[in-house]
């Protein structure tokens, strides 16, 4: 506990660090505010079409699709904010040998090659916006927001976010073995909109290989299944399994892959 307080700790004053630069250029600043919120508005077009055609989608009512595309605009503020420019620099950090300076930190070299860039702002407008679509859905659904429905969502979602590091970390990991992995990087990338709709929608081979072999829908699926009262035990289980298992995966493959770092961009 007390090495992740420390570590909790470097992440708030990177982050106050990474929001400072930011605000240096704030035109850049501003236009990145614009572009997630293009983004946002891409979304809720889903919603609007859902709402407009009046109809159950894969069993699915709108308010019920609403709660979905929340649950997934949450999450990518974390995923966006949080872990993706991180595991996109990865890969360069190898190649130039900016990667030796990590190693001399007296903290997790892993930690701070996939968390020492943020985007607060971007975190904030998606998390912000994914929270009401939740609550207007939830709402409108007659959904009630007691404690526990509250308590589970977080803790679900903080089981997909765990997920998500391992999956995303797993693959890039091979940067150590072959420096430059951008193509594989952006390959991962696209695995990211699978959790735009209910998993339902795929079919059931899509279902079971994306809940337990590659659990992608794990992320954002059973955050929002379980504020619907729709997550089967067995899924509830695994959602609580999973993070542990992959980030256990991760870690091995990272330990296992730094090996092979030849330093200095060699």
């Amino acid at each position: 506990m007390k090495e992740i307080l420390k570590h909790l700790r470097v992440w708030v004053r990177l982050a106050r660090i990474n929001l400072m630069s930011q605000m240096e250029y704030r035109a850049n600043f501003v236009t990145g505010l614009l572009m997630e919120g293009g983004y946002l508005f891409a979304k809720i077009m889903y919603v609007i079409v859902a709402y407009s055609a009046g109809k159950d989608i894969a069993g699915y009512t709108p308010d019920e699709i609403l709660v979905f595309v929340g649950t997934f605009v949450t999450l990518t503020g974390f995923y966006a904010g949080i872990f993706m420019m991180n595991l996109f620099q990865l890969s360069g950090l190898v190649r130039d040998g900016g990667f030796d300076t990590l190693l001399t930190k007296p903290v997790s070299a892993q930690f701070l090659a996939t968390f020492r860039r943020s985007d607060v702002a971007l975190f904030a407008l998606d998390a912000t916006a994914g929270i009401a679509m939740i609550v207007v859905g939830c709402v409108r659904g007659g959904i009630s927001l007691d404690a526990v429905r509250i308590a589970g969502w977080a803790f679900f979602a903080a089981s997909g976010m765990g997920v998500a590091y391992a999956l995303w970390l797993i693959p890039m990991t091979l940067v150590f073995r072959i420096v430059k992995a951008d193509a594989i990087m952006g390959l991962a990338d696209a695995f990211w909109d699978f959790n735009n709709v209910p998993m339902v929608v795929y079919k059931r081979a899509g279902q079971a290989i994306g809940t337990f072999l590659i659990p992608i829908f794990v992320i954002t699926n059973f955050p929002a299944l379980f504020a619907l009262g729709r997550l089967p035990p067995l899924w509830a289980l695994w959602g609580a399994v999973a993070p542990v298992l992959f980030g256990f995966l991760a870690s091995a493959s990272w330990n296992s892959a730094i090996r092979h770092y030849a330093s200095g961009g060699n």
